[in-house]
This record gives C-alpha cells, structure tokens and sequence, in this order.
C-alpha cells in the first residue's frame, strides 16, 4: 500500500503493550531509539519489532521510531 504520511504513520505503527514492565511490541519492523527525561539515548536498536525494556527504572520514556525514512515519537511508560 501506499506509504503513511508522518501525521498516519502515529497510528500506523502501533506500540504494544504500554505501559509495559518487560518488553515492548511493534507492529512493523522499525528503528527505535529510547531516550530518557534528561534526553539520552539509552537503548538503540535497528529493524526490530520487539524491544526490552526490563531493565529500564520505572517511568516516562521517549520513543524515536524510524520507519521508511519517516520519524515520530511516541511516550512509553515503564512499570
């Protein structure tokens, strides 16, 4: 199909569950970058639809998602 607009691509790429306490899911294979409140990059992977997280302390988390040359953000919650 045809490739999402940046203002689709927020609901085309779903992140699953969130919260979460372990583990995170993409619907599509992405690049992700996590980055903390203070704005470091702490988890960095490419082409995944699967991210662990359980190592991460609890809290509000950003979420860098890359896909076919397009970037959004989204907020992830740790438990």
């Amino acid at each position: 199909g045809p490739i999402p607009t940046r203002e689709s691509l927020d609901n085309y790429l779903v992140v699953y569950p969130n919260p979460t306490s372990d583990k995170i899911n993409i619907n599509k294979n992405v690049d992700i970058n996590v980055y903390n409140y203070i704005g470091s990059m702490i988890i960095s992977k490419k082409n995944t639809n699967v991210l662990d997280v359980s190592k991460l302390s609890s809290g509000v988390y950003m979420l860098q998602i890359n896909y076919k040359n397009k970037s959004i953000t989204k907020q992830l919650i740790k438990k």
